[in-house]
């Protein structure tokens, strides 16, 4: 196990080393670079929060020009969101990792979500791994096309689209819904099973140091009242995942009907959640959808920046997971003694 600390290293130190080690390489600086200053300070109340809150692991070694960090924070009353995996050394990747779900295992609501890019082969054979293991009453996994999309769009089209908010008249249906075009784990982990809609309670614990994590979910109808799409706009504090997934909507299409209709939806979709990004600094709005909607997303604007792929899985299937690092770090650790044997 690698001598880590939770919690202890100064935004200063933790950004340099992202630097460093080209964490924060050009493309990314380049997107983060109007809206910097309030990352930064984001990050330096985020560390303030409680751990069960915010949680980031951090290795160093100097004398081996060795380190590596991990980082969650809480996303739903039933979830954290794991990201920003980091290290130099390919010894140390996999015991960060696993630090990281010990430390988590023991904390109830423990599911865990996390967003990766598919070309990652390491993050893909596990998570293609643990889904198969976990099953789709344990685990999810999914592929989504992450756009930035101007904060006005086209014009809108019009057509007979309503809209609702989730609430306890139309949970049922929604449930439902969800369940089609996702799964009912997927739902439970968004937590849309719930009664606090907009997450206000943890928001509560966010805003006593500053932070915020809240959201809508706005139910898309047409004049049949079938439900055409859900848009979920996640809010939170900026820059508190680097991609801003913390802040971005995704968009649940109803897969049963035809792409014409979809097209008129998402276009009432794009332009209904502007106004959520009223008062953002942002000035694209990050928005993930179906990678098979890709070209409805890119009618009215949208820019792909990249494909994620998304996995979930509750504490069932950590135990699981734990196995696999610990098997993984003894395979990487032999490669790497017998790599030095070579060499030497």
């Amino acid at each position: 196990m690698l001598h880590t600390k939770v919690n202890d290293i100064s935004v200063e130190d933790l950004f340099s080393y992202y630097d460093r080690y080209n964490f924060l390489y050009p493309g990314k600086k380049k997107q983060l670079q109007p809206i910097f200053p309030e990352v930064r300070e984001n990050w330096e109340k985020a560390l303030n929060l409680p751990w069960e809150y915010f949680l980031l692991l951090t290795y160093h070694n100097e004398d081996r020009d060795q380190f590596a960090s991990v980082s969650a924070w809480r996303s739903t009353p039933s979830s954290y969101c794991i990201q920003h995996m980091v290290s130099n050394h390919p010894g140390n990747t996999r015991p960060i990792l696993l630090h990281f779900l010990y430390i988590l295992h023991g904390i109830r609501g423990n599911a865990i979500q996390v967003y990766f890019q598919p070309k990652t082969r390491f993050a893909n054979n596990m998570f293609q791994y643990l889904a198969d293991t976990g099953g789709p009453a344990h685990s999810f996994k999914h592929s989504f096309s992450y756009f930035k999309v101007p904060s006005r769009p086209a014009t809108l089209q019009w057509s007979p689209i309503f809209t609702e908010p989730l609430s306890r008249k139309n949970q049922d249906e929604v449930l439902k819904f969800v369940a089609t075009e996702r799964s009912s784990f997927y739902a439970w982990v968004q937590d849309l099973d719930g009664q606090d809609f907009e997450l206000s309670e943890i928001d509560k614990t966010y805003r006593q140091y500053n932070t915020t994590r809240s959201r809508k979910v706005i139910v898309f109808r047409d004049e049949h009242h079938r439900i055409l799409g859900i848009a979920i706009v996640n809010k939170a504090s900026l820059g508190l995942n680097f991609s801003l997934l913390e802040n971005a909507t995704e968009l649940i299409l109803n897969s049963t009907l035809p792409r014409w209709i979809l097209d008129e939806a998402v276009n009432h979709m794009l332009h209904h959640i502007q106004q959520e990004y009223e008062f953002s600094p942002l000035e694209q709005m990050p928005v993930l959808v179906d990678t098979e909607y890709e070209d409805l997303v890119r009618d009215f604007g949208g820019q792909l920046m990249r494909i994620y792929d998304y996995f979930s899985c509750d504490h069932t299937v950590i135990s699981t997971w734990q196995n696999y690092l610990v098997e993984a770090s003894g395979q990487v650790r032999k490669h790497l003694e017998e790599k030095q044997k070579i060499t030497t």
